[in-house]
């Protein structure tokens, strides 16, 4: 028996697997919120007996600490140094789950202590978990722990594919970790599994077999690197917080509007999960930007602070209970509650509202008064932006906006630019929260100005 859990968002993906004959289970990079694998296995009649942690990752926080404080065993790679109850295997080591056999391949790369997982000894088709040594149509990152052993890691890399999982038949089956958006590989297909002979044919950087060939490839091409990935990478070390998830994960407590504006003045940070153009409307002073979708927890980790507070306003009630999960899954933890009412409770208890001013991709580009009329600032990555920006504008990474808004003008509009037109909004708020009080987000972004489409 076979499941795929998918979090859209992190674009990451956690497997379990079980024995049909003796219903023991386990899990392969779990998440967090464990409340879903639980329920898997008691609605399944499944006893889970071990969690496999194929790396410490950087990008979202395992649910390993939690499942090990239920009795499941925690498995993970050589030296991976947890800080709570593990088993370390070695290099080819057979986890038996029933009559499962899972054999721990040391492939390390990504991370020095990386392991993937071969399946056998059942009538499923052959599989491999590689978690982030090998992607659909590409490769893991090798960079996270530093440049000082980047280089090193990559050569790994590049044993650990050849030499290992390439050796494998071309008929076994490849489920990665992470699919396409991940920043944990570049390029990374948007089919949910492979098989080796598909890899060896069609992944680009599997063509370098020469070793220096390939780590030169590898390295010329890294995702940017959110600063919340470090936290994450000692969080899943040390163990993070039990979060308290008897029954799963609960909606946050309700707020009135007038104990939210006062949670905000001692420090809170305010999530407003409206969409961008609702916001800008109007919305309340330095209040966040994030309109609800699968992404919440991912741009709420680039920029808000691990330890602050934070209050929420949805559109909906359904929502809060996600936003929570989504948030739990990336360390942010302390939700202190959601605006009762939303935002109609916020104007009906008469707080104070900001807005931010709205222009169409397409006008900045065809009305030359309004493109000398703002001070254009792309929010875009470092790769977006090489492949191409409009001439005047400034680069400023999202990441790095709220500490270098002072060289931002102080004399004229500044507007936001991006993509699509939902992490510019998310940049306008954070300028608004920095103090700048002329700010225009471009909607559409970067994607309607090359169109030449006219609003």
């Amino acid at each position: 028996m076979f499941w795929r859990f998918f979090d859209e968002g992190l674009a990451q993906t956690s497997y379990l697997l079980a024995c049909t004959r003796t219903s023991r289970a386990a899990i392969i990079d779990p998440r967090r919120d464990v409340d879903e694998y639980i329920n898997l296995a008691r609605r399944e009649g499944l006893t889970l007996t071990h969690a496999i942690d194929t790396h410490v990752h950087a990008d979202f926080l395992s649910g390993s600490r939690e499942l090990s404080a239920l009795g499941v065993t925690i498995v993970a790679g050589p030296a991976a140094g947890l800080k709570f109850p593990h088993h370390e295997v070695r290099d080819g080591e057979v986890i038996a789950v029933g009559g499962l056999e899972l054999t721990c391949l040391h492939t390390p790369g990504h991370t020095p202590e990386h392991i993937s997982i071969r399946t056998s000894g059942s009538a499923e088709p052959p599989r491999v978990f590689t978690g982030d040594t090998l992607f659909v149509g590409a490769v893991g990152r090798p960079d996270l722990l530093g440049s000082g052993v980047t280089r090193q890691l990559a050569d790994q890399l590049h044993t650990s594919l050849f030499e290992k999982l390439l050796a494998l038949p071309d008929s076994v089956e490849v489920w990665p970790g992470h699919g396409a958006g991940s920043l944990c590989g570049s390029g990374i297909g948007h089919a949910d599994h492979s098989t080796i002979g598909d890899e060896r044919r069609h992944n680009a950087l599997l063509q370098h077999r020469d070793r220096d060939a390939f780590v030169d490839a590898v390295l010329a091409d890294l995702p940017e690197t959110p600063a919340y990935f470090t936290r994450m990478k000692r969080l899943n070390k040390e163990g993070a917080p039990l979060p308290d998830l008897a029954g799963g994960v609960a909606a946050p407590p309700l707020l009135a509007a007038a104990a939210a504006a006062e949670a905000c003045a001692s420090g809170a940070w305010l999530i407003d999960l409206r969409p961008t153009t609702e916001h800008g409307a109007a919305h309340p002073p330095r209040s966040l930007s994030i309109g609800f979708g699968p992404k919440v927890g991912y741009w709420a980790a680039w920029v808000v602070p691990p330890d602050a507070p934070i209050v929420l306003m949805t559109a909906s009630p359904n929502q809060d209970s996600e936003v929570r999960r989504q948030l739990l899954r990336v360390g942010l933890d302390r939700i202190a509650g959601s605006i009762d009412g939303g935002f109609p409770a916020w104007m009906a208890a008469g707080l104070p509202t900001q807005r931010i001013d709205q222009i169409s991709a397409s006008r900045l580009r065809h009305d030359a008064a309004a493109r000398r009329a703002v001070a254009l600032v792309d929010v875009r990555s470092d790769t977006e932006w090489q492949r191409g920006h409009i001439d005047d504008a400034v680069h400023i990474p999202l990441q790095e906006l709220a500490g270098r808004a002072a060289e931002l003008p102080a004399d004229m509009p500044v507007a936001t630019i991006c993509e699509g037109g939902t992490r510019s909004g998310l940049a306008a708020s954070i300028l608004e929260r920095a103090g700048l009080d002329r700010i225009v987000n471009v909607t559409g972004g970067m994607s309607e100005w090359r169109s030449g489409a006219r609003s």
